[in-house]
């Protein structure tokens, strides 16, 4: 197993050390991430290096141990404390019981009897390692789990991230025909705006949206499963039916069930609906090329528009290929594209794109083909503009009919510089999207600390409730934009107001750090002296 994180708490450099000194803490299983001499100091270390273990004392100023533990504890449920103390005190021991402590040792403490308590902890983490890791535990509510995880485990054959060994494992475990036969991908999608003709039944969904897929995959069903083999599916904002064909001649029928299915759902729901239908293929790990190519339809037939009652777009209508000629991207090379757009990084926005148009060329398929593989990997560029809610006008200079744009490019250089040019701008609108976001939250967290610093109970936990955000997303927005912990900036702020009241006022030391948010004097000269080399009283004196 792997080595696991210590953080040591003692008020007592000498033990601290030594104990740091003595072990072989790398052949025990252990690495020290980091020490400290009170609790306070170790809460603020606990944020920073989210250690798997806390060794702790429990007599140390400021915050005792036991304290420390329980806030601890609230931050990392599953940290594991040894508590060492001098003090044989039953109250102690409950308490500590009562926190689940794994150890409770009294010093002075040997290092055999140090690494005895090591060893035995190390094979506890490791046995619950291993219990989270055992597919067991997921099979505990595999038969209410069952028709979702079938669901998850088509979408992962839809989006290739599925490795083909376990796809014909997995489809025999899900009653899933794995045998080579034709079967084409059938993409349904509502466009959610009511029609005013049939505003009646869209008024039945007024609300209760989430609805809709569920009405149309219904009537998907009833309609296929009349002369069809199929597996159906919700993913994402489709209604999907892997369906099964004797010869592909029955396509033709299969796109007039199709259209049937459009206004049947169109009559039902009162909106308009969209669906495409991928070229058959010939075994299950070839479904997501047929996938890929219903979503292509389902876009030529959104951004053209429908006939009343909506039609269906099957792909060799609009793209005739066969299926020898196929340039497929890996989900690989997909996820390192949309890593480099939302990094808004230029360098590498270039080189993946780059990257993506040698392998084009490289490819040497006829023009038109170039063109439809660039609309595929543009339909990503559309969800991830969606994604941030970004208006796709602007990325692309006003352009509203992307189809038409591409399509009326005629060398692949022109469209490299008009594809480019547009990730480079929507890189820099997530950016911006971001650092924009991050900006806001932090000057909002600074206007808190300013209004109530002086308040002892303030704390990263208290203001987050405040902001509505989770304190690990806040602590990294924080960082990234002052380049300090929460802790350490709100240490600061009293720090300098308490400056600018000794060199103001008379007022004594302990009323100072009631006034900057100490409730213990000797913590803020403790913290004080730490920052500014002397304590508050030899400040004032200077």
């Amino acid at each position: 197993m792997g080595i696991y994180k210590v953080l040591i708490a003692d008020d007592e450099a000498e033990i601290r050390d030594g104990m740091i000194q003595r072990l072989d803490w790398g052949s025990l299983g252990f690495t020290v991430a980091a020490s400290a001499e009170n609790g306070v100091e170790a809460l603020e270390l606990l944020e920073q290096t989210k250690p798997d273990v806390i060794m702790t004392d429990i007599k140390m100023p400021f915050m005792d141990g036991l304290e420390f533990i329980e806030k601890a504890v609230e931050m990392l449920p599953t940290v594991k404390i040894i508590v060492f103390s001098g003090f044989d005190d039953f109250e102690y021991a409950q308490k500590a019981i009562r926190l689940n402590v794994e150890e409770y040792l009294l010093k002075p403490i040997s290092s055999v009897q140090m690494s005895q308590s090591l060893i035995k902890l190390k094979k506890k983490m490791d046995k619950e390692l291993e219990e989270r890791r055992d597919i067991d535990l997921l099979r505990k509510n595999y038969t209410e789990s069952y028709p979702i995880m079938r669901e998850q485990f088509l979408s992962g054959i839809l989006e290739r991230v599925i490795p083909q060994p376990q796809i014909f494992q997995k489809a025999e475990q899900y009653q899933i025909d794995s045998e080579k036969r034709l079967r084409a991908v059938v993409l349904i999608a509502a466009d959610r705006e009511p029609i005013v003709e049939v505003k009646e039944q869209a008024s039945l969904f007024s609300g209760r949206e989430e609805l809709v897929p569920l009405a149309i995959r219904q009537i998907t069903e009833s309609v296929l499963d009349r002369f069809h083999k199929a597996d159906y599916l919700l993913h994402g904002d489709y209604v999907v039916g892997i369906v099964q064909l004797t010869v592909e001649s029955q396509i033709s029928i299969l796109i007039n069930e199709v259209n049937e299915i459009c206004r049947e759902s169109r009559s039902v729901t009162g909106m308009d609906v969209a669906a495409g239908i991928g070229s058959p293929v010939q075994s299950l790990e070839e479904i997501s090329y047929s996938y890929r190519e219903a979503e292509n339809a389902v876009e030529y037939s959104m951004l053209r528009g429908r006939p009343e009652g909506g039609k269906s777009v099957y792909i060799k209508d609009v793209e005739p290929e066969d299926l020898s000629g196929r340039l497929q991207f890996s989900e690989v090379e997909e996820r390192a594209f949309f890593r480099a757009v939302k990094s808004g990084d230029e360098e590498k926005i270039r080189q993946q794109t780059e990257s993506f148009f040698n392998k084009l060329e490289q490819s040497r398929l006829p023009y038109h083909r170039y063109q439809t593989h660039v609309f595929e990997l543009f339909t990503l560029v559309m969800r991830l503009a969606d994604m941030y809610q970004l208006d796709l006008k602007k990325v692309f200079g006003g352009e509203t009919n992307y189809i038409s744009k591409l399509f009326g490019l005629h060398s692949l250089g022109q469209i490299k510089e008009w594809f480019m040019r547009g990730c480079l701008k929507l890189g820099h609108m997530i950016q911006k999207e971001q650092a924009d976001a991050g900006e806001t939250l932090t000057s909002r967290a600074k206007e808190f600390v300013e209004e109530h610093f002086h308040d002892t109970s303030l704390s990263v936990e208290r203001l987050c409730e405040e902001l509505h955000v989770s304190p690990a997303y806040f602590s990294t927005v924080f960082k990234r934009q002052t380049g300090k912990s929460f802790v350490s900036y709100l240490t600061d702020v009293r720090l300098n107001e308490a400056v600018h009241l000794l060199d103001t006022t008379a007022d004594k030391t302990y009323i100072i750090a009631a006034k900057v948010g100490y409730a213990e004097p000797n913590y803020f000269s403790y913290v004080f002296k730490k920052k500014y080399g002397v304590a508050p009283s030899r400040y004032r004196k200077q």
